[in-house]
């Protein structure tokens, strides 16, 4: 089928793309100028736009800083809990093509209505951590999303959270989030009622950025149905004049402790189409 040999190649591109064996140093360009209070923070959030290139590629960025540092990490995305075994299973591997196509071969990555979060530099994102563990680094991904209905999920998500908090004394828990489930405050703009994850951990003091960008493009959804799905100009959480240093501790609302900055941003397709 052309669907799926356009997608066996792609997967092996991206596996090629990185480092196939361990290396005495972290393979990979560290983020500059991290505030202390970030890179100490025991709890941090990233409150992004879904299906950008940049989102996941900041981060990944930022986790090649924490290593070089020797940091303990546990990155925490917006993935299902029932991902979890395919992650364990992928960061043990050896990243090969075959392990990409393990990893992708069901769940939220084969779903018809494809919202970015399993977007081709997300699954770049997770094989960046796989190189790093590779490489002899303490870090870990942890699966943390729900099929629950919003409130159900919110809490659904902020006990896994709390459960890798709990756990992982002495880490750095890096949670990539959509920006709504990042709400530090109660509410948002949609429904002044809403409990997001975060908010149901303000006993675990998280520090929580949203992201800011120079407008662009992000691969969103626009409805429940798969086809309302896509590249699309994105001129929400534009920052202007661009800030000179990637962090900003400055609140921007009483939803959010700063911003993280990655400048203009690019549509991400799905990894597996």
């Amino acid at each position: 089928m052309p669907g799926l040999a356009t997608a066996a190649l792609l997967l092996s591109a991206l596996s090629a793309a990185l480092p196939p064996h361990a290396a005495a140093n972290p393979s990979c360009t560290p983020l500059e100028a991290i505030p202390a209070a970030v890179a100490d923070a025991p709890f941090l959030v990233f409150g992004d736009v879904h299906g950008t290139r940049e989102v996941p590629a900041f981060v990944a960025a930022y986790l090649c800083a924490s290593a070089r540092q020797q940091r303990k990490t546990t990155l925490a995305l917006e993935l299902p809990a029932t991902a979890q075994d395919a992650l364990d299973a992928f960061m043990a591997s050896q990243g090969a093509p075959q392990d990409v196509e393990r990893l992708t071969a069901g769940g939220l990555w084969r779903s018809p209505r494809q919202d970015g979060r399993t977007s081709i530099d997300t699954l770049r994102l997770i094989q960046r951590v796989r190189t790093l563990r590779a490489e002899g680094l303490d870090i870990r991904i942890a699966a943390i999303d729900s099929v629950a209905a919003p409130r159900q999920r919110s809490a659904a998500m902020a006990e896994r959270l709390r459960a890798e908090l709990r756990q992982g004394a002495g880490r750095q828990v890096v949670a990539l989030v959509g920006a709504l489930h990042a709400i530090r405050s109660k509410g948002n703009r949609f429904n002044p009622e809403h409990a997001s994850a975060i908010y149901l951990l303000a006993d675990q003091r998280p520090l929580s950025l949203t992201v800011g960008t120079a407008a662009g493009s992000a691969w969103v959804c626009r409805g429940a149905l798969p086809g309302t799905c896509g590249a699309t100009a994105w001129d929400i959480n534009r920052v202007e004049p661009a800030p000179a240093t990637p962090f900003s501790l400055a609140p921007p609302s009483p939803q959010f402790d700063g911003v993280f900055y990655v400048g203009a941003t690019t549509a991400s397709p799905p990894a597996v189409r």
